[in-house]
């Protein structure tokens, strides 16, 4: 008989963890490095470590918000720091709380999620804009965090239900 799954060692899934985080950290800045152009790929990174703050808060402690910000803006040859900044802000204003996390119900993560990253993406434009000295152009910005937000559901209800399956949500 298996042990409950709050019992079972974490090794597997903080290696689960650390590996998508590296997955959406290369999706995400694939197409910029190729293309030499502005990727306009959805947050996958800021996705990825809100659904895991989520599931398993202690396995995104800020020091990790921030390393994965600070990978991202290495990855995309961005100013440093504005995504570090950006993700550890919004993730600490928006971060779910623990009740929040066991509810079945996507509305209140979702609408969760969208200000996360309203607060992320505004932070990362103004900050963006003062490194720069000029204001940063928001067309991208505003269609990468459309584009989260729209994509936010498929990623959050495939994880929701791959946990659900093995009994291990809610």
């Amino acid at each position: 008989m298996r042990a409950p799954i709050e019992r079972r060692p974490p090794y597997g899934l903080a290696i689960w963890c650390a590996v998508t985080l590296l997955l959406a950290l290369l999706v995400y800045a694939t197409p910029a490095r190729l293309t030499r152009s502005t990727d306009l790929m959805p947050l996958l990174p800021l996705i990825t470590l809100f659904i895991w703050s989520t599931i398993r808060p202690y396995f995104i402690p800020p020091i990790v918000i921030f390393i994965v910000g600070l990978l991202q803006d290495l990855l995309t040859g961005g100013p440093m720091g504005i995504w570090a900044f950006a993700y550890l802000l919004s993730l600490t204003i928006m971060r779910v709380r623990k009740e929040d996390a066991t509810t079945r119900d996507m509305g209140p993560l979702w609408f969760r999620f969208v200000a996360t990253i309203a607060i992320a993406v505004v932070f990362a434009w103004i900050a963006g804009s003062l490194a720069n000295s000029s204001p940063a152009p928001i067309q991208p910005m505003a269609i990468e965090a459309a584009a989260s937000i729209l994509m936010f559901p498929l990623i959050a209800l495939i994880s929701v239900r791959k946990r659900s399956s093995r009994g291990a949500f809610g």
